[in-house]
């Protein structure tokens, strides 16, 4: 029978992909949907967005990725974004107004579109609020430190001696309009507005550097970020003054 036999040489498949053949497809997560936000997401565009500081790069990217999203009309209530993307519309830096109204007319469409539809809002949970709460006031705490409350001076010590200072320059000072004291108190409630949206940004920095979780560097962090705060006035100074951006600072005391 071997001599009816044909006997042809085996061909290994190639490994190569036929035409036409089966695409590599990539799974899809619930959060790569337009229409499904991330509420501490877009809180934390309208800081990068609002702050001076913010590099028109960065600028740029933040609404590159809000274009990817359709959020609710709740949601752009709620957080202020859309009008925080309304006045970078009108920005006098031209890359940023321009990519600032491709976001608001993609917004503005999908609303007209979906009115009226209920939005579906995921918030953490109690005791991460709480934590968050915590680490931000932390933080506040740092960024108000007075001056002479320095490193090995208690806190007792630094209060008695701003009494006496407020005493003592009390009676140099001359007694000021009662307009000039409420510019003043106007002022100072603005820094003091000013100090704890630098405390939320820093804090959110954070947590989303930590892959959005309460975590060991979470916690690690934070704490490092404190330390440097009450310990180190040229650091503190730097942040407030935002010389020092708030990204690098994150960056550079990241923990693992």
């Amino acid at each position: 029978m071997d001599k009816f036999v044909v006997r042809m040489q085996r061909n290994s498949p190639s490994s190569s992909p036929r035409k036409g053949g089966i695409k590599n497809y990539k799974q899809s997560t619930i959060e790569s949907l337009k229409g499904v936000v991330i509420i501490e997401d877009l809180e934390r565009a309208k800081i990068v967005l609002e702050r001076s500081d913010t590099k028109e790069e960065l600028k740029i990217d933040t609404l590159k990725h809000l274009r990817k999203k359709k959020p609710a009309k709740e949601v752009l209530v709620k957080t202020g974004l859309g009008k925080t993307v309304y006045k970078l519309s009108k920005s006098k830096d031209e890359a940023i107004a321009a990519e600032a109204k491709k976001v608001y007319r993609l917004w503005k469409d999908h609303l007209l579109s979906k009115v009226g539809k209920p939005v579906i809002e995921v918030k953490c949970d109690l005791k991460t609020q709480n934590f968050r709460n915590s680490a931000r006031q932390m933080i506040l705490d740092g960024l108000k430190r007075e001056d002479g409350a320095e490193e090995g001076q208690s806190s007792d010590e630094a209060k008695e001696q701003e009494k006496r200072k407020e005493k003592k320059d009390s009676k140099h000072k001359s007694k000021r309009k009662k307009s000039e004291d409420e510019d003043k108190d106007a002022k100072d409630e603005k820094e003091s507005d000013s100090i704890e949206v630098l405390a939320e940004y820093i804090e959110r920095e954070v947590y989303q550097s930590t892959k959005r979780l309460i975590n060991k560097p979470y916690k690690r962090t934070i704490r490092k970020l404190v330390f440097t705060l009450r310990h180190q006035k040229d650091v503190r100074l730097s942040v407030v003054s935002s010389s020092l951006s708030v990204k690098d600072f994150v960056k550079q005391n990241l923990q693992e």
